[in-house]
């Protein structure tokens, strides 16, 4: 018998659904900052890393390890900025 379960697509396609629209809801600023940038941006961004669909996300703020966005909500800033920022956002001393 073997311990390997199929995959199931179906399910994966129904939590990235949730998902996304769950994203999409809070992020109602940035979806507005888009629609204006789109008409003077390609894309609505600087560059195409930026992008993501339906709207990108605009970045408000960075403290310590972790960003804001313009709607308010915190991430973890895994990025890094390609591994520019091994320091984090807004350190005092720099």
């Amino acid at each position: 018998m073997s311990a390997n379960k199929p995959i199931d697509r179906s399910r994966i396609a129904e939590l990235t659904e949730i998902e996304q629209r769950r994203l999409d809801e809070r992020t109602t600023k940035s979806r507005a900052l888009y629609e204006e940038a789109a008409k003077h941006l390609s894309g609505g961004v600087a560059s195409s890393y930026q992008g993501r669909d339906p709207w990108p996300i605009y970045i408000d703020r960075g403290e310590g390890p972790k960003i804001f966005d313009v709607d308010g909500n915190e991430y973890w800033d895994f990025h890094n900025g390609f591994g520019s920022m091994v320091q984090g956002h807004a350190h005092p001393v720099i």
